[in-house]
């Protein structure tokens, strides 16, 4: 390993030996310029690489931080909400009928949400998408199909562009 260590010194030795050469023929008044532009540009390098990505990087973390807690916030306020929806729905007794892929098309307006695509695989099974609505809305409307004899195969959900929002994309079948 030291002999590796040695070898590459001697190349790069060899390869600076013509800059070196070079600085050391300058008048001392032109090797403190020379010095001085060194260090001006080791500081900018320092800046643009290390310094403002860091910033930057501490800026988007607080504004997430800022984000999350607000979506927290609005969580912790519509609890109660969500809950006594849930707790009402636990009564109802309609179902979906015969033709319950237009109905699901249909019951998405009532809570306020739009259907980005919507593909139905035969008469049992549908494939949903929603792309940045609000998510509390999205998972009422969810378990009010869930309440309707709906069965949700698969989910996928993630965050949305603004709080409080996702998107959602879904299997549903019967």
């Amino acid at each position: 390993m030291n002999k590796q260590i040695e070898e590459t010194r001697l190349k790069l030795r060899k390869q600076m030996a013509p800059a070196i050469s070079w600085y050391q023929q300058r008048e001392p008044r032109e090797q403190r310029t020379l010095q001085l532009l060194a260090v001006l540009i080791g500081a900018a390098l320092i800046y643009w690489l290390i310094w403002q990505p860091s910033w930057q990087a501490r800026q988007d973390a607080r504004q997430r931080y800022l984000a999350n807690q607000e979506t927290l916030s609005w969580i912790e306020n519509n609890a109660p909400a969500v809950r006594a929806a849930r707790g009402g729905d636990k009564n109802v007794s309609d179902t979906l009928g015969a033709n319950w892929v237009s109905e699901i098309s249909g019951s998405v307006q009532t809570y306020g949400l739009t259907l980005r695509g919507f593909t139905p695989n035969g008469d049992r099974s549908v494939r949903i998408q929603m792309e940045d609505q609000p998510a509390s809305q999205m998972l009422l409307w969810l378990h009010s199909l869930e309440q309707q004899g709906v069965a949700l195969d698969t989910l996928e959900m993630s965050a949305g562009n603004q709080p409080g929002t996702a998107s959602l994309r879904a299997s549903l079948s019967r």
